[in-house]
């Protein structure tokens, strides 16, 4: 359902048990800077950052530019704002804490593709969660569109769809998000996407690439287009059979953890693990 600005100011507003405020926690390196998705907050990524914390890794998982606050805000965003609210974060944790893996969902993946592809020493590693190279929506085809011909688009937005974004209903009761798209920044995700698939070339650091089998809004064949287009020589993938989109909150996020946790440690000078191909 697409609504309106005098219907959205009434009632867009973020939906949640968490906060969904910006985390920063003290610890060792390597600092995980972790960026979340188009219309959410940090609550997406609550099971990872806290297992993260509890391993001891200094976290850091900014709100990007226009969330957090109302719809409104997003609508008026472009790609590059959301990059540079991340890149910012990402030199002051370099600057901390020297190491850093970039981990990003959704549309944060494709910031994170941004940044690991244009200073490719700028991270030690990458993880892209349900990562957006893709998007399924027909409403994303009709963006492309509206984009191609330089047409204008209105002041509207679009309800969510919760069933499509998570299949543990309970824990979607915890996710603190807009309950709405904007339409113009839902067609700068679009145009994110395509920057990221163009990018992914100069992506060259080790790589790990997870996704929800049950994910309808950036479909599963994601991981295999990250696989066959990235420059990075170590690239590992796993799919999550009972997961939707918000694959780091749904049924498998303790095995999603697990297996950032595994390849977080690859790049910590206390433990000495083997990075494999």
């Amino acid at each position: 359902m697409i609504v309106g600005r005098g219907h959205t100011e009434r009632r867009g507003r973020l939906l949640g048990a968490q906060d969904g405020a910006a985390w920063s926690r003290d610890g060792r390196a390597p600092c995980v800077v972790a960026l979340h998705g188009f219309s959410g907050t940090t609550s997406e990524l609550s099971p990872l950052l806290e297992a993260l914390t509890r391993e001891g890794y200094a976290v850091r998982a900014p709100l990007l530019a226009g969330h957090g606050t109302r719809p409104e805000q997003l609508q008026a965003c472009t790609f590059g704002d959301w990059v540079e609210s991340a890149r910012a974060e990402l030199d002051d944790a370099r600057a901390r804490h020297g190491r850093v893996v970039l981990c990003g969902f959704s549309m944060g993946s494709l910031v994170a593709i941004e940044l690991a592809s244009e200073r490719p020493g700028a991270c030690e590693g990458l993880v892209l969660l349900g990562n957006a190279v893709r998007l399924s929506s027909p409403l994303h085809e009709a963006l492309g569109a509206v984009d191609r011909l330089g047409l204008s688009l209105p002041d509207a937005y679009l309800l969510k769809l919760w069933s499509a974004d998570i299949a543990d209903r309970a824990a979607r009761a915890r996710i603190t998000a807009y309950d709405r798209h904007p339409l113009r920044g839902a067609l700068e995700v679009r145009r994110g996407a395509r920057r990221a698939h163009e990018r992914l070339p100069h992506v060259t650091c080790p790589t790990l690439v997870l996704h929800g089998r049950r994910d309808h809004v950036c479909p599963v064949g994601n991981v295999e287009r990250v696989r066959a287009r990235i420059g990075a020589d170590q690239v590992f993938t796993r799919i999550f059979e009972d997961s939707a989109h918000l694959v780091a909150a749904d049924h498998d996020r303790d095995a999603v953890a697990a297996e950032v946790l595994s390849f977080v440690r690859r790049f910590d000078a206390d433990r000495q693990a083997p990075v494999e191909p």
